[in-house]
């Protein structure tokens, strides 16, 4: 496991704790239709930080190149002609 990877894990289970945190105080607070509300708002705000973070992780796509172009480092296409010197 990566250093990056090993610290992203850390943080996940660091907000998964301060979460659970906030959970045990509101259920002491507000009881249990509170508790119900902010579980299903944590999860949906999980979610959306998930869904955000691997799209922020994915790969960058290649660029797109003309048509005839195999490459970006010449400005010549496959198809012009050949001259044999």
């Amino acid at each position: 496991m990566t250093a990056s990877r090993r610290l992203g894990v850390l943080l996940c289970v660091a907000v998964l704790g301060v979460l659970f945190a906030g959970g045990l105080v509101v259920a002491a607070l507000a009881g249990l239709p509170a508790v119900l509300a902010y579980a299903a708002s944590a999860v949906a705000l999980l979610g959306v930080a998930m869904a955000r973070g691997r799209h922020l992780l994915a790969p960058a796509a290649p660029p797109a190149l003309p048509p005839g172009r195999t490459c970006t480092c010449c400005t010549a296409s496959q198809h012009d002609p050949v001259r044999v010197v």
